[in-house]
């Protein structure tokens, strides 16, 4: 019957140590799986960081080219307007030399050749004075239907013809010439600005 017991006690243990191994080997395994889901998911979670840093990289840089390109187009258009004003400045200024009173005269005696109507000649007030006798005398005799003198505190340089009572005018002023002159001169300039543009 002692041999029974002890038989049937280390059945018992056997069987307790079994199932403790079965039990931490099944442990064993669902740690090692737990693991390698742990370390699947970090090895993921790490990867997609680095796809959006990356990617966030590759966005930062393009918006730099971007604001670069901007800032260089900015300058450039901010240095062709700069020019632009300062050339036109200059030809305003070189406008406002030209029209002294020889040519005033010259141009007027020119016109008076195309005219058949009454003319009205708006000048500055300091050259309706210098150029009233001329207009009333010589002028006036090239024209068929007479001429009137008259100052506006719109011209500064050159003069304004009007006919018809003013419904047809031709504009020789400081402003409308350099107007005139500056149109043509634009358009070489947005070519120096271009070609400025395009060189970078």
């Amino acid at each position: 019957m002692a041999e029974d017991l002890q038989y049937l006690m280390e059945r018992i243990q056997k069987d307790a140590v079994d199932k403790a191994e079965n039990d931490a080997a099944a442990i064993i395994a669902k740690a090692k799986e737990k693991a390698a889901e742990i370390v699947k998911a970090a090895e993921a979670e790490a990867q997609a960081k680095l796809a959006k840093a990356d990617k966030d990289a590759e966005a930062f840089t393009e918006r730099s080219e971007r604001t670069l390109e901007q800032s260089a187009r900015d300058l450039l258009l901010s240095v062709g307007k700069n020019l632009q004003d300062m050339i036109l400045n200059l030809l305003s200024l070189q406008v406002e030399k030209s029209l002294d009173e020889s040519t005033i005269k010259e141009m007027l005696l020119s016109l008076a050749k195309g005219y058949t109507a009454h003319v009205e000649v708006d000048f500055s007030e300091d050259d309706a004075k210098k150029l009233a006798s001329f207009v009333t005398g010589e002028f006036a005799k090239q024209l068929s239907n007479g001429v009137e003198v008259s100052s506006d505190k719109g011209v500064k340089y050159g003069f304004r013809v009007k006919l018809d009572g003013g419904k047809v005018t031709h504009e020789f002023t400081e402003k409308a010439m350099a107007d005139a002159l500056s149109a043509l001169l634009r358009p070489q300039l947005a070519k120096v600005v271009n070609a400025a543009a395009q060189a970078k």
